[in-house]
């Protein structure tokens, strides 16, 4: 059966920030040989190759909106530089673990990505960010492996607050990455 594209971009479901799942995820979407591991002490050294870090963080519009650009802080304007690495603007909801998994893959030569991602890295070589957002969010198979480890969606009750406010508030996480591309550190988020 066909895959509706226009139902798998609304339809993403949200991931836990679990390094097991991230590993089954990578697999589904046929990479070979690399893991995601915890690190809970970053004075440590880590054993084996490290491709990139990817962080949660706790999403905060306000604070973001307000963040200022220090003089250490660098854009990258080089058209050259810019071309030789892959980010994807996030133009799917709940899309942001799967986009910070590939922004780790796709800059890192040394990975075997398998059809999926190989086809969508060739695919997407020339792209801006926004068209490899939507190139991303209308490959079904990685919707499909997205999807296939969500956490279940909790079925809520119809409540009757009577007009007091109940207090619930819902917290929203981002998935950013750093990946080194020549010798620097870029965040891509």
């Amino acid at each position: 059966m066909p895959a509706d594209l226009n139902r798998l971009t609304e339809g993403w479901l949200e991931l836990e920030s679990d390094p097991g799942l991230f590993t089954l995820l990578l697999e589904d979407f046929g990479v070979r040989g690399v893991q995601v591991e915890e690190v809970y002490d970053l004075q440590k050294a880590i054993e084996g190759p490290v491709y990139g870090f990817i962080f949660l963080f706790k999403w905060i519009e306000e604070r973001r909106s307000r963040r200022k650009v220090t003089a250490e802080e660098s854009f990258v304007e080089d058209e050259e530089t810019i071309n030789r690495i892959f980010f994807a603007q996030q133009m799917v909801p709940n899309s942001c673990a799967t986009h910070a998994l590939l922004s780790v893959l796709l800059n890192c030569p040394k990975i075997y990505l398998g059809p999926t991602l190989a086809r969508l890295k060739e695919h997407t070589a020339n792209m801006n960010p926004e068209n490899k957002g939507y190139a991303i969010g209308n490959t079904p198979e990685l919707a499909r492996a997205h999807n296939s480890h969500a956490k279940p969606e909790p079925r809520h009750l119809h409540e009757k607050s009577h007009g007091v406010s109940t207090g619930r508030t819902v917290e929203a996480f981002h998935f950013v990455s750093y990946v080194p591309i020549g010798g620097r550190l870029f965040e891509l988020d």
